[in-house]
């Protein structure tokens, strides 16, 4: 079983390797969902001991909170901005080819899961911004 510093660490390093510089989304449920439609691509060692679950505030995942923290308490990543709607990922390409290596993946898997996650999560936030321009229903 992995700790929750361990999923940090190699979630971190997908995130990486697959959207650059790009950052991380921690608000709306984003990762939630992304972890969530994404298990099938994501290493075992990662989604094994992830749970979900529909909450009165939409999909869930329940370890995720504690990733994110250790995650921020690992210097993996920045603080949250003022917002708290995303966080930079602080660990540099060579670092996280290092703990995908560990982990048992290529850098070139990890590339392309990490590029797949991303795309999950850019898809997911092109969702919640159009639905965002929807009327609420009556």
């Amino acid at each position: 079983m992995a700790t929750r510093y361990d999923d940090a660490e190699l979630l971190a390093a997908l995130w990486k390797l697959g959207a650059g510089d790009s950052m991380l989304p921690t608000s709306h449920g984003i990762l939630d969902r992304a972890l969530n439609e994404c298990r099938s691509s994501l290493p075992e060692t990662l989604v094994s001991d992830l749970t979900f679950g529909v909450t009165n505030v939409g999909l869930r995942c329940y370890e995720l909170p504690d990733i994110l923290l250790a995650a921020q308490e690992a210097l993996l990543t920045s603080e949250p901005n003022p917002t708290y709607l995303s966080t930079v990922v602080t660990i540099n390409e060579d670092r996280a080819r290092q703990i995908v290596l560990s982990h048992g993946l290529s850098t070139a898997q990890a590339r392309r899961i990490g590029a797949e996650f991303s795309a999950c999560v850019s898809k997911i936030q092109g969702d919640i911004a159009s639905d965002a321009g929807q009327p609420a229903a009556a």
